[in-house]
């Protein structure tokens, strides 16, 4: 038995010195762990402050800690200069009952409050441009430029077909090239003009205006929503890097065809579960608000005081939930921690390729993902060979290796650091939900190679009501607990033998109890992963107040 352990570990540093000799003789050096760390929006100005107070104490440590923050220049226009912003593009409204497409008008996030509040936010981004962090484009007034909904076919339940095999679409409302200029044209007309628009007087400390104005090289797109008109803008508008896109956590950076650097959110594959979860703490609320409400119902009734001392309901969209029980705000911190530091243990005993975390200024699931973030930054900030840096530090490295040397990175040939033995992450489990349906129900089944594990169970929910423990649930049984004429999202959750949800599926159930009911067989959790939603957005203002 000895003498066999023996063996083996000779084996395995023979193996990790041949794989060190390779690293070598390509002359590939082991590269720097690099995290960006990053905030779409700029209205609160309280978080302004303290993440920059956050970065300068990790500072005085010895660590260094810098940010990327998208900016939204509406929030440099309050409601009486809001004129001097005219969006493109067009959104859908529903008028006289009917969904139609309009076009786009004011912002989708509101304004700044007024001329004292516009010049704060202007002294933080100057102060936090002089202190390191890097200020990046969002867009002007975060619309939806890449959104789009093909026609269901009735048989099929799938995307409706062309005779040439092309999907016919109901709604198509992607951006022009057209529509991206003029976004861009105003962003930074925007930034040219915001004291002559607000009537401001620079004061002393603002002599020398935006002092990042000459330094935007990087985009995120609202909501992750492109179209094929961005990417022909990006460079006239000296644009160099894009961060709209999501990809496989061990991705390393590409140029796109324009020579624009593709810097994406991960696509983190959950340990001991089957989902995968994107790297921004929108896709974390939607996803953990569907879970909420299926254990805990009553947190929609959750009341807070408002500005005026009056009480109101905390929650006022079921998409992303701002308060919560301690309870909730607990499991929805562990998990995102959990996954945060799956993602980067594989990466930093792994290949290198640099984490990306996108978050937002505003406070939800209790302010759960807000705390984390800086925990995770603290935690992983002061590790050997990591570097949190802004997204244009990462772009003068890009720059500066041969393709050669990046292509040996993405192989992740290079001598590996050891990962200690006390490291263990669970395997991300081959498990899919799958929906099909008839006139009287949802019959769902489980794919994959896991699907056969012993303990598994199920619970079936509509709109956050419990209706069935089995894989199938009646129609019957959906429209018991849905006004005619409204829309149900049916969610299946699996849970292992300790009762933790591993895998997911919601489908939408259209004009339930009508003659149009409809089944769509879309689920819409993949939607989940492939960007920051624009249901983050309606019918709740302090969602936007707080972006």
């Amino acid at each position: 038995m000895r003498k066999s352990w023996i063996t083996k570990s000779l084996m395995a540093l023979s193996m990790l010195g041949q794989e060190f000799a390779f690293a070598q003789s390509q002359g590939t050096q082991r590269p720097p762990q690099f995290v960006l760390l990053a905030f779409d929006g700029s209205y609160n100005n309280e978080v302004w402050q303290y993440s920059r107070d956050f970065s300068k104490h990790q500072k005085n440590q010895g660590v260094d800690s810098r940010f990327t923050y998208f900016i939204n220049p509406v929030y440099f226009l309050t409601p009486d200069s809001k004129g001097n912003y005219q969006p493109p593009g067009q959104r859908l409204e529903t008028r006289n009952g009917k969904t139609v497409a309009v076009k786009n008008r004011g912002s989708a996030i509101g304004w700044g409050d007024d001329n004292q509040d516009v010049s704060t936010r202007i002294d933080h981004m100057n102060d936090a441009y002089l202190e390191g962090h890097e200020i990046g484009s969002h867009a002007v007034g975060h619309f939806d430029a890449g959104y789009s909904q093909c026609a269901m076919n009735p048989f099929t339940r799938k995307c409706d077909r062309d005779a040439n095999n092309k999907i016919v679409w109901k709604w198509d409302l992607r951006w022009s090239e057209a529509d991206w200029k003029s976004e861009f044209e105003q962003f930074y007309r925007i930034l040219d003009n915001v004291f002559s628009f607000n009537h401001l007087r620079p004061t002393a400390k603002q002599s020398r205006g935006l002092l990042f104005r000459q330094e935007i090289k990087g985009f995120r797109a609202p909501v992750l929503g492109i179209s094929d008109g961005l990417w022909p803008n990006l460079p006239k508008f000296g644009i160099q890097y894009d961060t709209s896109k999501t990809n496989f956590e061990n991705y390393w950076p590409q140029r796109n065809e324009f020579g624009t650097w593709n810097f994406p959110l991960a696509e983190i594959l959950e340990p001991g579960g089957a989902r995968r979860w994107i790297s921004m703490d929108y896709n974390f609320c939607v996803r953990d608000s569907a879970r909420v409400l299926s254990e805990e119902p009553e947190t929609m009734n959750i009341l807070k005081r408002d500005a005026h001392g009056q009480q109101v309901k905390a929650n006022k969209a079921r998409d992303c939930l701002n308060m919560v029980s301690s309870k909730q705000k607990t499991k929805a911190k562990n998990n995102m921690m959990a996954l945060y530091r799956a993602y980067f243990d594989r990466n930093y005993y792994g290949n290198r390729a640099p984490l990306h975390i996108g978050h937002h200024f505003s406070q939800w699931m209790g302010g759960a993902y807000f705390e984390t973030f800086f925990e995770f930054a603290n935690e992983v900030c002061r590790k050997p060979e990591v570097r949190c840096v802004t997204y244009a530090e990462l772009m003068s490295f890009m720059n500066s290796k041969s393709s050669s040397e990046i292509e040996a990175y993405k192989k992740g040939n290079f001598a590996k650091l050891p990962r200690p033995k006390s490291l263990t992450i669970a395997r991300h489990w081959n498990l899919e939900v799958s929906m099909t349906s008839d006139r009287d129900s949802l019959k769902f089944s489980l794919d994959g190679r896991d699907a056969s594990r012993r303990g598994l169970t199920q619970l079936t929910t509509v709109n956050g009501q419990v209706v069935s423990n089995s894989l199938e649930t009646k129609l019957s049984e959906v429209r018991r607990v849905t006004p005619k004429g409204e829309s149900a999202d049916v969610r299946m959750a699996i849970y292992d033998f300790s009762g933790k949800e591993v895998a997911t599926a919601t489908y939408k159930v259209l004009n339930v109890g009508t003659k149009d009911e409809f089944v769509s067989e879309e689920n819409i959790e993949e939607r989940w992963t492939q960007g920051h939603l624009p249901e983050a957005h309606q019918g709740d203002l302090d969602f936007t107040r707080g972006h």
